[in-house]
């Protein structure tokens, strides 16, 4: 019922009411119209690899099942690989985009669930890039929503459907992440800068320009990119492959930010009557803990 509907039903015209009975039908009816608290909330992380590194070497759950022991809270996080067989190993813009609102995903497959599904299990959803998407071509002047390409073009146009198909789900709470960065020898200067620009756009123009009081970003971007733009050195697997992966030590300092991230957004939205306009964070940077040889600093300049 809305508001005004409250008014007249328990306003008591042409009806003598007991005291009691009035008291207590007020009380109830302050009780329907307040906004139920966060601390309940279920939570599912779709992510690929990337992300599963993040939530399970950065104890995401544990550090949420602490949370809720301190807290008297009792919020619930589960993780997903998002999206899978029968949908290929893809979870760009454009896969977001496919899946969701072209019509790809299917109601009877947790690996392809529609916004429905989700949405009806999950009070909180996060999804997320492997970091391929980092892996930006230049943009061709001719956008298309529906090619897979890997463009800055393309993903504007693809996040921005995402973006507006949320809205159908206004009693859900999402978070996108920004990509993630590659490794100074899996790119380039050009590509990196692309990357950036990406990630730029997600946290600072995404949400402009309209009300979207239900989208909250992530920006793991920021949180594990160097100056270079590319994964930070002390964040490398390896100084002499190229694997994208984050380490453990990323790993340990980004899982309780984004434990914590997830936690103060949820309360943001569900603690209020309609979380207020979409925002973005960017979580602090830890320090730098491996010093970077000189000869990695000339590869990276």
């Amino acid at each position: 019922m809305d508001s005004q509907h409250h008014r007249l039903f328990f306003s008591g015209k042409g009806l003598k009411i007991p005291g009691r009975s009035a008291l207590f039908l007020f009380f109830c009816s302050f009780m329907l119209a307040t906004p139920a608290l966060a601390g309940n909330e279920r939570i599912i992380f779709l992510h690929h690899s990337t992300g599963n590194i993040i939530y399970t070497d950065g104890n995401v759950s544990g550090w949420i099942a602490d949370y809720n022991a301190t807290h008297n809270s009792s919020y619930v996080i589960e993780d997903r690989y998002y999206p899978t067989t029968p949908y290929p190993w893809a979870n760009y813009p454009y896969d977001y985009w496919n899946l969701w609102v072209n019509g790809t995903c299917r109601a009877d497959n947790p690996n392809i669930h529609c916004l429905d599904q989700l949405t009806a299990d999950f009070q909180v959803v996060i999804f997320k890039n492997c970091f391929p998407v980092s892996n930006i071509e230049a943009d061709t002047g001719s956008p298309d929503i529906t090619s897979s390409r890997k463009s800055l073009e393309n993903y504007k146009l693809q996040y921005a459907a995402v973006r507006d198909k949320l809205q159908q789900y206004p009693n859900t709470l999402f978070i996108f992440w920004t990509g993630a960065p590659l490794h100074r020898l899996a790119t380039t200067p050009e590509k990196a800068d692309r990357a950036r620009q990406f990630a730029t756009w997600v946290k600072n123009e995404m949400l402009t320009g309209g009300t979207y009081p239900n989208i909250r970003v992530f920006d793991y971007f920021d949180l594990t990119a160097g100056a270079d733009n590319m994964l930070r050195y002390e964040y490398e697997k390896s100084h002499t492959g190229s694997d994208s992966h984050p380490n453990t030590l990323a790993a340990t300092d980004v899982g309780p930010v984004f434990a914590q991230f997830i936690i103060d957004s949820a309360q943001d939205f569900f603690d209020s009557t309609g979380g207020g306009q979409g925002s973005s964070w960017t979580p602090p940077l830890p320090e730098a803990k491996t010093p970077v040889p000189a000869t990695a600093l000339l590869l990276m300049n």
